[in-house]
């Protein structure tokens, strides 16, 4: 039985079937997906494993927030190009960028209240009691020891930056955690 629930972000995908048809599906192996609308499906893969549609970092064009990858040659995150514009930007602390990057794509209320009804189901049918850790969003000593927990894919591998700490999400899991 699972002692972890690691959350990990499709990234930038036209839909959740183009997502769980993907090479990151393939990678992450989620057991479910919790779309932008807030519904939930069945990813068929490990089932303490839950992806967020969330675009993950987010850059402006022409007014419009768009999901964005690291530019090769300057660095930069740039617009990709046939991504559709997303709802609203989350602004990471401006004194310093997270995994390089300012704004990422927010989780909005549905899909938030939604994640928090499949965790707490997870986390029943695991049994899955866990101390709060303040290190999500860095590499964290007790989830790669295998400490009981929900942590975010970042939490295992420092190139992971899919799951922003949004301060909404770091207060869910706290207020989940015994």
């Amino acid at each position: 039985m699972p002692a972890q629930i690691k959350l990990v972000a499709t990234g930038w995908q036209p839909s959740v079937e183009d997502y769980k048809k993907s090479e990151q599906a393939g990678i992450d192996h989620p057991g479910f997906v919790v779309d932008r609308d807030g519904t939930i499906y069945g990813a068929g893969g490990e089932g303490n494993v839950v992806a967020i549609a969330n675009a993950g970092p987010v850059v402006t064009d022409g007014g419009l927030w768009y999901p964005a990858a690291p530019d090769t040659t300057s660095g930069r995150f740039i617009r990709i190009r046939r991504a559709e514009p997303v709802r609203a930007p989350y602004e990471y602390c401006t004194s310093k960028l997270y995994h390089g990057c300012q704004f990422y794509e927010m989780i909005d209320d549905r899909q938030m209240q939604s994640l928090r009804r499949l965790l707490v189901s997870l986390l029943s049918q695991f049994r899955i009691a866990f101390p709060y850790d303040n290190q999500l969003g860095n590499v964290c000593p007790r989830a790669i020891a295998g400490g009981t927990g929900i942590y975010f894919a970042s939490s295992y591998d420092r190139h992971r930056s899919d799951i922003h700490p949004q301060i909404e999400l770091l207060n869910l899991i706290k207020s989940l955690a015994r």
